[in-house]
């Protein structure tokens, strides 16, 4: 058994880790922060989107309902 298993660290959490170090010691500047400013836009559009996608249509109708929470109100 190894030793990301014993402390139960999936690569996921590791490639985060990674992404988040490398990000700090090289951070992106000029015409290159501009491209991925629109990436990480899209990105996150593209998330809810495919959330929002496999919502059933009877969950869609059933959040329609709570329109006062939509709208800021008490529910």
């Amino acid at each position: 058994m190894g030793w990301l298993q014993k402390l139960k660290i999936d690569n996921f959490l590791l490639i985060m880790i990674g992404v988040v170090i490398v990000a700090s010691l090289f951070p992106c500047e000029g015409i290159v922060k501009t491209g991925f400013e629109y990436l990480t836009t899209f990105a996150i559009a593209l998330l809810f989107f495919m959330h929002g996608a496999k919502l059933s249509r009877d969950a869609i109708v059933a959040g329609i309902g709570h329109w006062k929470l939509h709208f800021g109100g008490v529910p």
